[in-house]
């Protein structure tokens, strides 16, 4: 404002504005009512909330000016860091105000009039727009009907999963992906209102969600993201706690692809589990329990298939055993599977650790070979079905009669556990890349 120089004095003067509050001026005359209010920052604090709702009482016109007043500006994104990194740099004592936990724009709480986008504003536009108001030239800025901003974020949670509505751009690529599932999310409301959400805001797990995670692979802004147990696992390693890290084979061909190492990346693995605090690292390969009891069996390979069929098809429920399971305390299971975070004990995902190797420098560790390998394979002939409309496929052989005895499991993942809920997304550009390193990985093992 001040950058206005003389232009604004002139406006001052010439229109006989009286200016009877500015911090920044050193004025603080007592006034009942105000014409116009600019209002500049973002809401921090129940205070602020009192004070902003008590200015717009007062006022005839309201306007948010600049990024924090409009759009929480950077302090809102202290949502999306580190609480460590929050604390950093945000060092001020606030023993004095009840401080919320995210910043807001002016308008989740009073009627904003008119907005002065940007950090710093430009001049000439709030110059323009105070002559406008002077003039008494009521407009609808940009020709809005409505304002561009939802009075409530819709946040949907779940067990293993949770969409957070603030972050949320509708893009539908999630819809798109679970359509060809379950259909357990899709549009909701019209206009700006349009949001992603359940059937009647139900919670995930009350939808027909079965937490396969593969909308997670295609969210650009992180808005559909898993229950992270990174830091109880952080925390554990940090006391001493004797922990056992169980790696999936997929796990490490995604991890090199994502790192761009080549079949290397076993060793390095192993060297930078250990390094951070790990006692043992066993690659494996998980196993259901089979016990054969009737002519068909049917082995899900992880809790969302088990789930598929008990709410697609009941009437096979009969056949099926349990998903491979982790009940040691003292493991950490590290999979390519989000849905096994539905089951018990610790389970990482192949994202999950990605992002505690992020502080190592892996280019100085000491390649190390894995304590144990149990890549066992079962030692009957089985009926793998990969992909939603193999499973349906099979399913309906299995009710028309057509099968009747063996062993089926099913991957409810299209192209099965490497391109799993849980893995980091797959660049198109590198799509065989993943596949090779996972054969030169189980060779290079064997």
């Amino acid at each position: 404002m001040l950058n206005l120089n003389e232009d604004l004095l002139k406006m001052v003067y010439d229109k006989k504005v009286e200016v009877v509050y500015s911090t920044l001026l050193g004025i603080d005359e007592k006034h009942e009512n105000y014409d116009i209010s600019l209002i500049e920052g973002a809401i921090v604090s129940e205070e602020d909330v009192a004070r902003i709702r008590d200015i717009r009482k007062k006022s005839k016109m309201l306007v948010a000016m600049g990024s924090c007043a409009v759009l929480s500006g950077v302090p809102g994104l202290k949502r999306f860091a580190h609480k460590d990194e929050v604390k950093r740099v945000y060092v001020e004592n606030y023993s004095e105000h009840k401080y919320f936990s995210r910043a807001m724009p002016l308008d989740r709480f009073v009627k904003v009039d008119y907005y002065v986008r940007g950090c710093p504003i430009n001049r000439y536009e709030l110059l323009h727009l105070l002559e406008k108001i002077l003039q008494k030239l009521w407009f609808k800025q940009g020709e809005r009907r409505f304002p561009f901003t939802r009075e409530k974020p819709l946040d949907i949670e779940g067990t293993a999963l949770s969409l957070d509505g603030e972050k949320c751009i509708t893009c539908g690529r999630c819809v798109k992906v679970c359509q060809e599932i379950v259909s357990a999310i899709d549009y909701i409301n019209r206009s700006i209102e349009t949001a992603i959400s359940t059937p009647f805001k139900v919670k995930l797990d009350e939808s027909t969600c079965i937490s396969c995670g593969q909308c997670t692979l295609y969210c650009p802004v992180d808005a559909l993201k898993e229950r992270s147990s990174m830091s109880e696992v952080q925390k554990l390693l940090k006391f001493g706690a004797r922990l056992t890290a169980y790696v999936e084979p997929e796990v490490l061909a995604a991890l090199g692809e994502y790192l761009n190492f080549d079949k290397r990346i076993s060793g390095i693995a192993v060297a930078a589990l250990k390094k951070l605090g790990f006692e043992k690292v066993i690659l494996w390969r998980p196993q259901a329990v089979v016990r054969m009891q009737s002519n068909l069996t049917i082995i899900p390979s992880s809790e969302a298939e088990a789930i598929y069929m008990q709410r697609f098809h009941p009437e096979l429920s009969k056949y099926m055993i349990e998903p491979p399971k982790n009940r040691d305390s003292s493991v950490v299971w590290i999979t390519s599977c989000l849905a096994r975070k539905l089951g018990e004990g610790l389970i990482l995902t192949t994202r999950e650790l990605a992002g505690l190797l992020s502080a190592l420098d892996l280019s100085i560790l000491t390649e190390k070979s894995f304590d144990e390998v149990r890549l066992n394979e079962l030692n009957f002939q089985v009926n793998k079905a990969v992909g939603i409309q193999e499973i349906e496929k099979i399913s309906m052989s299995v009710k028309d009669g057509r099968l009747r005895e063996g062993v089926i499991v099913l991957y409810i993942c299209n192209k099965g556990c490497l391109y799993g809920g849980g893995q980091p997304y797959l660049k198109p550009e590198i799509t065989m890349k993943r596949g090779e390193l996972l054969v030169q990985i189980i060779s290079g093992i064997r």
